[in-house]
């Protein structure tokens, strides 16, 4: 006969991890959700959900290796900080445009064909993405500017008045 207690670990297992599948496809869904509305690129929507996906894969792959007693919890929590300050270093402009670039469309500030002025430059919004925005200005030069340049502002959006107005509003009551 089969030890029990191994049929309780593999449902375990299988338990944690389709939880947390189902909590990772609920995250997507929120972050697609924000993104569409702005109308941000698809290519953007889609970087979004691969990169939500590789953290809950590198999290359920460590949980199985404790689980299965290969690490301990203090190497990986040591190697995951190690690993986290590494990339966040690396990546430190690059995270700060991501999380401008969310804010500033979890806001709802900023939309495909909204007039902005910023820095003296006025034009239209052709392409929004989570790193960056382009600008047509009207000579027709293309103006490429990063989210974290546009969050830190100061930028008036002419076109969206009514939008942002009626969100203003809405919060007061």
């Amino acid at each position: 006969m089969l030890d029990t207690s191994i049929f309780t670990f593999i449902g375990g297992l299988v338990a944690f991890v389709g939880l947390s599948l189902l909590v990772c496809l609920i995250i997507i869904r929120a972050l697609s959700n924000i993104a569409k509305r702005s109308q941000l690129v698809r290519g953007s929507i889609l970087d979004v959900q691969r990169g939500v996906l590789v953290i809950w894969l590198a999290l359920v792959v460590v949980w199985i290796l404790q689980a299965l007693g290969f690490t301990s919890l203090f190497s990986s929590v040591t190697l995951s900080g190690v690993v986290g300050i590494g990339i966040t270093l690396a990546l430190q402009s690059t995270l700060g445009n991501l999380l401008n670039g969310m804010w500033l469309l979890g806001d709802n500030v900023l939309r495909l064909g909204d007039n902005i002025k910023i820095m003296g430059l006025e034009g239209t919004i052709i392409k929004l993405s989570l790193r960056s925005t382009w600008l047509k200005t009207s000579d027709g030069s293309i103006v490429v500017m990063s989210n974290s340049t546009l969050y830190n502002g100061p930028f008036t959006n002419f076109t969206a008045k009514e939008r942002l107005a009626k969100q203003f509003e809405d919060r007061q009551k």
